[in-house]
């Protein structure tokens, strides 16, 4: 009986992670597409070019509507954490601004990742030598 709370805790967690991650990438990526939100201040900052912030917005929304089709939520939020990720180390390295709100996104992601993966079946026959 102790596994069913664990699965509930587990089901609602990841529930709650898909739908926050979700909306505020969908957001996030909206914002980099459109120029709003200062992202094109932040770009233009990071010295990369226009382009990378159309290409890390695609990226977000992609990640965002991969996390609401249950067969891709783990790659959704793989991808999430490869974007967020890399905004961490460029608001640290390049930046030399505090990283610590897109690391807790990182976090975030990482996690939702590792409750989602896709789980082997295990071969109980097998016998490692």
């Amino acid at each position: 009986m102790e596994a069913e709370p664990a699965g509930k805790g587990r089901k609602i967690a990841t529930w709650i992670l898909k739908v926050f991650l979700g909306i505020l990438f969908l957001t996030i990526g909206s914002a980099k597409l459109s120029g709003t939100l200062e992202t094109t201040w932040l770009f233009a900052a990071i010295g990369w070019g226009q382009w990378f912030r159309y290409f890390t917005g695609i990226l977000d929304l992609v990640g965002a509507v991969l996390l609401f089709i249950p067969r891709w939520t783990c790659l959704g939020a793989l991808v999430l954490v490869c974007t967020v990720g890399t905004a961490a180390l460029i608001y640290l390295f390049l930046l030399h601004h505090n990283p610590m709100v897109p690391l807790a996104f990182t976090l975030l992601a990482a996690t939702l990742a590792w409750l989602t993966r896709p789980h082997r079946a295990s071969n109980s026959s097998q016998v490692n030598s």
